[in-house]
């Protein structure tokens, strides 16, 4: 992120300032608001965030993980059953990646077989984009009506623990909507009121 910062600064056109073998789970965190603003328009959210990654990350599997994110959180939003969800989010991540797209593809199937977390969330750590988006697809659909639930699981897994529980708990959350949060998460996260300001006028 900051070699992309670095880049532009230096007057790099933004859609070559990240670099081309950037692969970190850094735009895929950020991919998520192009879902929530173009939840009509899926075509709209996946390339913004497409060309969104770019300014930071972009390597193939960023540019996936990205777009699948926003196509996974616009479609959580329109109350699309998870599998049809995580389907398009494969879709989507196998126009930029295939290999991206295999990997969420096994993520889908544990969570289907019911493959114990604790193992498919050590062989996805989520450091680089593609791990990332295959274990949010993986969280997504094993607690698909339990924010709480997919956010903790990421908090606690043993990679990218953060990262995890962030991209778990944007799909999650825009399936739930923020009732079914816990409330006092709500209320102590840092800066709630401008938050739930940003959240009504979105």
């Amino acid at each position: 992120c900051l070699a992309g910062c670095r880049a532009l600064a230096a007057g790099t056109p933004w859609h070559l300032a990240g670099g081309a073998s950037a692969g970190g789970c850094g735009s895929v965190m950020r991919a998520y608001p192009f879902g929530l603003l173009f939840r009509h328009d899926l075509q709209r959210a996946e390339r913004w965030a497409v060309a969104h990654s770019k300014l930071t990350h972009r390597d193939p599997i960023a540019l996936a993980a990205s777009a699948a994110m926003a196509v996974g959180v616009a479609l959580a939003l329109r109350d699309e059953a998870p599998l049809y969800v995580a389907s398009e989010m494969i879709a989507a991540a196998a126009r930029y990646c295939a290999r991206t797209a295999m990997m969420m593809t096994q993520a889908l199937d544990d969570a289907q077989s019911g493959v114990a977390a604790d193992i498919t969330l050590d062989r996805l750590r989520g450091w680089a984009a593609h791990e990332a988006i295959a274990a949010a697809l993986y969280l997504f659909v094993c607690h698909a009506d339990d924010p709480r639930a997919a956010i903790l699981q990421g908090a606690n897994s043993s990679g990218d623990s953060d990262s995890l529980a962030t991209l778990a708990g944007a799909l999650v959350g825009a399936r739930c909507g923020l009732a079914a949060l816990p409330q006092d998460w709500v209320r102590d996260v840092e800066r709630s009121e401008e938050l739930l300001a940003l959240a009504a006028r979105v």
